[in-house]
Parts: C-alpha cells; sequence; structure tokens
C-alpha cells in the first residue's frame, strides 16, 4: 500500500466515524427529546390529577365537618325538645345538611363523594332522620318519657358516627394517593431538571401547596388545632391502651352556642368556638393532645396520667377560662366535661371505648350544669 492510499483510507475512516458519531448524536437527541416529550407529557398527567385530588380534598374536608354537625345538631335538637322547646328551624337545616352530603349543595359548598357504601349509609341516614322526626311530634304531643326518643336517638348518632367514618376514610383514601403522586411528580422532575427548568420550578410550587394541602387534612383552619380527622385517628386504634402507660380521655362540649348564635350572629359563635379552643389550647404539649372533634364538641388525650394530672389539667382550662370569661362578660364561655381513666378499668380499655365512658360523663355534667342554671332564676323568684 502507498502512501497516497494510505491517507485516503485514513481519511474514509475519520470521516466514517464522525458520520457515525454524527448519527448517534442524533439519535440521542431524538431519543431526549423524545423523553422529554414523554416525561412532559406524564408531568401534565399528574399536574391534572392533583389539582383534581386537591379540589377533592377541599370539598371532602366541609363533608367531613357537615356530617359531625348533624350528628352535633340533631343532639341538640332532641335534648331541646326533650325539655319542651320546639326547634323547627334546626330540623329544616339539619334536613337541608343531609341533602347537601348527599347529593351536594351550592349553598353549603359541599361536594357529593363518589362512594357507593357512603351514600348507602346517607340514604339510611336520611330517611332515619325522617323517622326520628316523627318520633319528635309524638314528644310534643305526649311527652319525650312515652316515646323511643332516646334510643332512636342514640341509633341515629349511630348511623351519623359511621356516615363522617365512611366520609373521614374517602378523605383519607384521596390524602394517601395526593401522597403517592406528589412522589410520582418529583421523579418525574428529576428526569427534567437539566432540560425543562421552568417546568421544574412549576412542579416544586405545586409540590409545596399539595404538603401544605396534606398537613390541612388534619388541621381545622377555624381554630388552630388537629381535626376530627386527626381525632378520629387517634380514637380509632384499634389495640388497647398500654397497662404500663396509663391513658385519660377528655371530652368538652360547649354549652349555649346556640344561644349564642341566635342572640350574636354565626360570627359571634364561631368566635365562641375559638375562644374555647385558645384556652384548651394552652395545655396542649407533648403529653397532652388537644383536638376539635367537630362542632362545639373537644377532646384532650393525656398519656402517662393518673388521676391528679386530669384534675390538675381540667383545673388549668377552668381557671384558664374563667379569666377569659370574667375579661369577656358580653360572652362568658360555658362548657360541660368529663374524663375517662383506663387505669379504672379491669381489663385495659380501647381508646374509643375510653371516648365513650368520658361523652357519658361529659353528658352527666351537661345535665348538672343545666339544671344549675334552670335552678338559678327560681331561686331569684323566691
Amino acid at each position: 500500500m502507498n502512501f497516497s492510499t494510505l491517507r485516503i483510507t485514513c481519511a474514509f475512516v475519520i470521516w466514517g466515524s464522525e458520520l457515525v458519531n454524527t448519527s448517534v448524536a442524533k439519535k440521542a437527541s431524538r431519543a431526549m427529546r423524545l423523553l422529554m416529550m414523554v416525561l412532559t407529557a406524564v408531568l401534565i398527567f399528574f399536574f391534572i390529577n392533583v389539582m383534581l385530588l386537591v379540589s377533592d380534598i377541599q370539598g371532602t374536608a366541609r363533608v367531613v365537618n357537615y356530617a359531625g354537625l348533624v350528628r352535633g345538631t340533631t343532639q341538640r335538637i332532641v335534648k331541646l325538645e326533650d325539655a319542651g322547646q320546639p326547634q323547627d328551624d334546626l330540623l329544616k337545616a339539619v334536613d337541608s345538611y343531609i341533602n347537601g352530603l348527599r347529593y351536594g349543595s351550592d349553598d353549603l359548598n359541599l361536594v357529593r363523594l363518589d362512594d357507593d357504601e357512603y351514600q348507602a349509609r346517607m340514604t339510611e341516614l336520611a330517611s332515619y332522620f325522617d323517622e326520628l322526626r316523627t318520633e319528635i311530634t309524638r314528644v310534643r304531643e305526649v311527652g319525650y318519657e312515652n316515646t323511643d326518643i332516646i334510643a332512636m336517638s342514640e341509633e341515629f348518632f349511630g348511623i351519623c358516627d359511621d356516615a363522617t367514618r365512611l366520609a373521614e376514610d374517602y378523605s383519607q383514601e384521596k390524602a394517601t394517593a395526593l401522597n403517592y403522586l406528589e412522589g410520582l411528580v418529583i421523579i418525574d422532575i428529576v428526569g427534567l431538571v437539566t432540560t425543562f427548568a421552568v417546568e421544574l420550578v412549576r412542579a416544586v410550587r405545586t409540590a409545596a401547596l399539595n404538603r401544605e394541602l396534606q398537613s390541612k387534612v388534619y388541621l381545622d383552619e377555624a381554630t388552630g388545632l388537629p381535626n376530627k380527622n386527626k381525632c378520629e385517628e387517634i380514637l380509632g386504634q384499634e389495640h388497647p391502651v398500654s397497662a404500663e402507660a396509663p391513658v385519660a380521655l377528655c371530652v368538652f362540649d360547649l354549652n349555649n352556642l346556640h344561644t349564642v348564635n341566635n342572640r350574636f350572629g354565626n360570627e359571634k359563635g364561631d368566635e365562641y368556638i375559638r375562644s374555647f379552643a385558645h384556652q384548651l389550647g394552652r395545655v396542649a404539649s407533648e403529653t397532652c393532645f388537644v383536638g376539635r372533634d367537630g362542632g362545639d364538641e373537644f377532646i384532650a388525650v393525656l398519656w402517662d396520667a393518673d388521676r391528679s394530672a386530669v384534675e390538675s389539667c381540667l383545673a388549668r382550662i377552668s381557671v384558664s377560662v374563667n379569666e377569659y370569661s370574667e375579661a369577656h362578660p358580653d360572652m362568658p364561655i360555658s362548657y360541660a366535661v368529663g374524663y375517662a381513666l383506663s387505669s379504672d378499668y379491669d381489663e385495659p380499655p380501647t381508646m374509643r371505648e375510653l371516648f365513650s365512658q368520658a361523652d357519658k360523663n361529659m353528658y352527666i355534667d351537661k345535665n348538672r350544669i343545666k339544671t344549675a342554671e334552670a335552678a338559678g332564676p327560681q331561686r331569684e323568684d323566691r
């Protein structure tokens, strides 16, 4: 082979190598563009589903609150009707709440939950409410002692609790899906980070919004305390309380909220609830959980607490509430409270069993307060 032939051969090899490299680069570029298009399309798909989940969670949170409100309002109706005070307006309000929970309501800003089990329970709730309303009519005619209003109301409250739980489960499923989807969004963003900086920024902002929204699933925005979702998560623990670590559970229920709403308006009623929540929040700590269990009901859970610790905590709350009431004589706070100690049981109870006993004790306290308030004017007349 002479020099010319060798030079031509080398030139051909170099040209062929460059051609191969250019072809590979083009293929890689096309692959990258295709990957970017796929990742972008997937990211857009994720964003759409995130927004849908965000909207769904926001609507579901109101459904949970109103499901709890149906129970609380109906409790007040039964108490007042038993006391001989007709509550036609509240009955209409509960009826509108139930319809809104079943079909959605623009007036109440409620969405319809696409869950068969929840809808079936709400249909049962609506039907039973009609029966309960009929029994209330009998209470007005013959007195509650001659009716089944107490048993029927307990059955109704149980259906309300089931409906609320199903709504919370639905909300939790959406929150879990949102959390999972957020992880997929972040993975997609990592793939686009070097070539799609703008989409990265948007995705980070969306992820931050998602995290904030997820935290709100457990936050009662009206009071700043943990909401019913969080309370139910604690109360729904299936395993019994540890015998080595006793637990105390307190149930609080505001008095006179209906009176405040009627006399001063719903805004003052909301302020009344927030004021009490603020007093409760002062005792919250790592060993004392305080949350709003819906409506005007609150719970406190004290870990590693005996009776003296509970009574000390309740005394601090009472002092704080009294100080607030003295400073705000136009709207003093009145509440009922009951508590239960796991150490009082022969066998360690579940949190739900503790709640049930504390709730019963709270109603005993509420009846005591009502009796005292009713006796007050009589003493003044004498």
